[in-house]
């Protein structure tokens, strides 16, 4: 009875991302749908043995991962004047949102998907292969930390992170001049410093930040908010 539902989930889940992201007002390319479709149907089979994450609904899947990471995606976005050609990187990316959700969107970019856990960066990498994204994203094992200096983002994001100022502070050297940072947040939002400066070694930069964005989700009656920087020099 249980592969039963699955069996029906997976054949109507394409088909019901598709009209909730257009009822949202993010219209999607059937690619894009099946795309995502084919993302929750691995996560779903992996969650079964690694417990991946507590929602196993299709509908709260819909609604908490794809539609969240969705409304964040249009803001960060609509601040930066989009990215075709540049690098994002989704820190503590975890069982792949945003990341995965933004790369099914945005087929111009290329994703760095960080994440240190070896069974969430392998089912991260097994998604990547499924789908055919491989020549332009990459799954990287790894503490942040540890790639300082030896990768370069255009926009940094993550929704893993509680304080939003020590986000930017870990991930500060994969950042360089312009880069941008989207963090996801929920209720809590500590105000952040309109300009942060953040030591890197000998030298430090400088950050400007932007008010907490209120994110509207249909059907999510949790706030959530995004909160924007831009790196100067």
């Amino acid at each position: 009875m249980v592969a039963s539902q699955a069996a029906r989930d997976r054949g109507r889940a394409p088909g019901q991302i598709a009209a909730a992201c257009t009822a949202a007002g993010y219209p999607l390319l059937p690619s894009q749908a099946e795309a995502l479709g084919r993302y929750l149907e691995l996560l779903n089979r992996w969650n079964r043995v690694h417990s991946l994450t507590a929602i196993d609904s299709l509908d709260e899947q819909l609604t908490k991962h794809i539609l969240d990471s969705l409304a964040a995606w249009r803001k960060a976005l609509s601040a930066c004047g989009g990215l075709a050609g540049g690098l994002v990187a989704d820190v503590g990316s975890g069982m792949g949102a945003p990341g995965v959700i933004w790369a099914a969107v945005m087929p111009e970019s290329r994703f760095s998907l960080i994440e240190r856990q070896q069974k969430k960066a392998a089912f991260l990498r097994h998604v990547i292969g499924q789908l055919g994204w491989a020549d332009r994203v990459e799954v990287i094992e790894s503490d942040v930390r540890d790639l300082w200096g030896k990768l370069r983002a255009d926009l940094i994001t993550s929704r893993a992170f509680a304080d939003v100022e020590a986000f930017f502070s870990l991930t500060a050297g994969i950042s360089g001049p312009g880069t941008w940072w989207a963090a996801m947040a929920g209720r809590q939002v500590k105000k952040v410093s309109e300009h942060l400066l953040i030591k890197m070694g000998k030298q430090s930069i400088e950050l400007e930040t932007y008010p907490a964005l209120r994110l509207e989700v249909p059907g999510l009656f949790a706030e959530r908010h995004l909160v924007l920087a831009r790196r100067k020099k």
